[in-house]
């Protein structure tokens, strides 16, 4: 029997309710959406009794509604990533379903097809040196004399609603505290990519190289490759891909599947708050989801010891 939409993301929720009711370790907040044509509810779940001097890990999944693997990966492993981050003495703060409304419908944005002015991962815009606005400074060797939310009320952004709800919530989060902030994606518009693992980061990328190695023991690492999800893909309202990148416009992948972007989204502006380790996970759309889960929580795992270590050294 066909799920219908609504009951989809009511299951999901449900779902992570029953996976994390006999915690006493994690608190579940549950706020409202209210679009158009139906309301839907969005989780943040976090450790409970957060110090001010705990270091926190920042998760988040599902913000584009047709990629799942980030969701699924909570729902499957929720229980073993809040074990090993207690245990090591690292705090989380997790959005486990960015999007709902767009999950729901399988869809890369909200169910009224709204994705603001920049996409529903908009997150803060550069004023460059002769004034101007950007969203995107690329590798970022472009200067910039300083960045501001999107949500700044003098830029006059437009924000999908889900958006509108994370700014909000990120700033009532202890950000100062925030040690690595992951990013649950998955790339269904490069064209012609086989099952791999890649990954957008910011700073500095040799922290990452462990835990690409344990990656590319269960999945190939998506190596010096022209990438073509993010701004050079052309997609229409329902997220799908209506024109693709000239090779001279895509990005490249490194030796270890890296790519180093400054695009405005979620993990550029935890970077720029001052988080020490980010990265968008990228698994394309054709590889396996049990394998797409692994390599999330290959990346999970790997941030709570990089969080760990930072903070013994501190």
């Amino acid at each position: 029997m066909q799920v219908s939409p609504v009951a989809k993301s009511v299951n999901f929720t449900e779902k992570l309710y029953k996976i994390f009711e006999k915690r006493k370790d994690i608190s579940i907040e549950e706020h409202l959406l209210e679009y158009k044509k139906e309301k839907y509810s969005f989780l943040k779940i976090s450790s409970k009794n957060i110090d001010s001097k705990d270091p926190v890990l920042l998760i988040r999944a599902g913000i584009h509604g047709d990629e799942v693997s980030g969701p699924t990966t909570i729902e499957q492993y929720g229980n073993e990533i809040f074990d090993l981050a207690h245990e090591k003495g690292v705090k989380i703060i997790l959005y486990p379903l960015g999007n709902p409304s767009g999950f729901d419908a399988g869809l890369r944005y909200n169910i009224d097809n709204d994705k603001g002015d920049g996409g529903n991962n908009d997150f803060l815009r550069y004023e460059l040196e002769d004034g101007s606005l950007k969203d995107d400074i690329g590798d970022g060797k472009i200067p910039f004399k300083r960045f501001m939310w999107a949500s700044d009320s003098s830029l006059q952004v437009h924000l999908p609603l889900e958006t509108q709800l994370m700014h909000k919530l990120l700033k009532e989060d202890p950000l100062n505290q925030v040690k690595g902030s992951i990013d649950l994606h998955q790339d269904y518009l490069t064209p012609n990519a086989p099952p791999a693992a890649y990954q957008y980061v910011a700073g500095n990328i040799q922290n990452y190289k462990p835990i690409t190695q344990e990656i590319s023991k269960i999945c190939q690492v998506y190596k010096n490759q022209f990438i073509g999800a993010g701004f050079q893909t052309k997609i229409d309202e329902s997220g799908n891909v209506v024109g693709n990148p000239l090779e001279s416009e895509a990005i490249k992948s490194d030796e270890d599947g890296s790519i180093v972007r400054y695009d405005g989204s979620f993990t550029d502006l935890t970077y720029r708050l001052g988080v020490p380790y980010n990265v968008a996970v990228e698994t394309t759309g054709v590889t396996p989801l049990d394998i797409a889960c692994k390599v999330n929580l290959l990346w999970i795992n790997g941030f709570i010891d990089l969080i760990k270590k930072h903070a013994k050294s501190d």
